[in-house]
Order: C-alpha cells, then sequence, then structure tokens
C-alpha cells in the first residue's frame, strides 16, 4: 500500500500486530494462486448487505468495517467469540452509546459469520488490515490477511 504511518495509526497498527503475534500470526502473506482474494470473499459476504443498506459512502463503509469484525469474530473458536465480540462492540459503539446500535452491530457481524460458515467455511485467515475507497459509485477494498496457526 506504501504509505507511512505515523503516530497514532502506527501505534494501533503495532498493538494490532502485537496481539496477531501472540496467536502465533507472523506475517501477512500473498494470496496463493487459486485461492479466492479476501477482498473479493468480504464483499461476497456483505453484498446482501450493501445492497439493501449501502445508499452512501459511510454506510457502505460501516457494513464492510462490520463485515471485517464479522469474518475476524467467526474464525475463533466459539468459546472465544464472545469475549472477541465485546472488544469489537467497544471499538464500535462509543461509551454511552445505544442498546440498538449494539444490536444492529452484533446482528450484521452474526450474518456476515452465518455466511462465512455457509459459503466458505474452510477459509481460516485473520484479516489483518482493509482499506475501502469509493469513485463515483464504484467501491474499492484491499485486504490484508494472515493465517493462524493451529486454528480451526
Amino acid at each position: 500500500m506504501g504509505r507511512v504511518e505515523t503516530g497514532i495509526g502506527a501505534q494501533l497498527k503495532e498493538v494490532r500486530w502485537a496481539r496477531l503475534a501472540a496467536l502465533g500470526v507472523q506475517s501477512e502473506i500473498p494470496t496463493p494462486d487459486g485461492e479466492a482474494k479476501m477482498s473479493a470473499v468480504i464483499l461476497q459476504l456483505a453484498e446482501p448487505l450493501l445492497e439493501r443498506h449501502g445508499t452512501t459512502a459511510k454506510r457502505a463503509q460501516t457494513i464492510i468495517s462490520l463485515a471485517v469484525a464479522g469474518w475476524n469474530k467467526s474464525i475463533f473458536p466459539a468459546d472465544k467469540q464472545p469475549a472477541f465480540e465485546k472488544d469489537l462492540i467497544d471499538c464500535f459503539v462509543p461509551k454511552g452509546g445505544e442498546a440498538e446500535t449494539v444490536v444492529v452491530a452484533v446482528e450484521v457481524m452474526d450474518f456476515i459469520a452465518d455466511r462465512h460458515n455457509k459459503l466458505c467455511p474452510n477459509l481460516q485467515k485473520i484479516i489483518v488490515d482493509y482499506e475501502v475507497t469509493f469513485s463515483g459509485d464504484s467501491l474499492t477494498l484491499n485486504v490484508s490477511s494472515a493465517p493462524i496457526p493451529g486454528l480451526g
């Protein structure tokens, strides 16, 4: 992606990589030949939501963010998902946010997790980073992912 991160962005990336390293992730890897690109997978899983609710760039961005969160949640064992979900909700919903916002976020993440389990259950990579860009009515998603050893 070629951008240099400084300040808070660099610190967040460092914290994210520390958490991933604790899970055994060593580095991002290019998508092997013949394997679906994670950006295409996420867009496929989010497609019904994007068609129905992604009427603005902000709404589409939110749907993609929740789709990525739902994907990442879904690759963890069931007993680890509630704690992961709580961390995600803390990121997505501001302190003092409405209960309805929490319910919607959880419903979107569960929808994506369900589609993941139905459409591509054997694809088990964590999404490390993503970037959504808009040009007119076109949305582009770039995803960095990595395998988690021993997960599954």
